[in-house]
């Protein structure tokens, strides 16, 4: 399944990808948890993506409007930079969570 072409997605920037790693299981640990649970019953809309393979620094990772909104709720402060369009994504990007749910490559 490719990332929606037409959907919005925030860019955030890791210096290396045991950062991204990190930010990737704390969130997925906090949509797990009852601060969290609201964001991640709604799976289809908590979307993480990233590049495939990770490759280059920074390391990217692309968050749905949703996943942004469960990180703001989580962390503070959030890298978000920039926003993409899914069409503008690197071609090959996989989803690496959907809801709590770390997903299998």
């Amino acid at each position: 399944m490719p990332p929606a072409a037409d959907r919005v997605y925030h860019v955030v920037r890791f210096n290396d990808p045991t950062e991204a790693d990190a930010f990737v299981r704390a969130l997925q640990r906090f949509l797990d948890g009852p601060r969290g649970e609201a964001f991640a019953r709604n799976a289809k809309e908590t979307q993480v993506w990233a590049p495939k393979p990770l490759t280059g620094f920074p390391v990217e990772l692309y968050l749905t409007d949703a996943a942004l909104l469960a990180t703001e709720a989580g962390f503070a402060p959030v890298p978000a930079v920039e926003q993409m369009r899914g069409d503008e994504l690197p071609a090959g990007s996989v989803l690496v969570m959907k809801g709590s749910e770390l997903q299998e490559e």
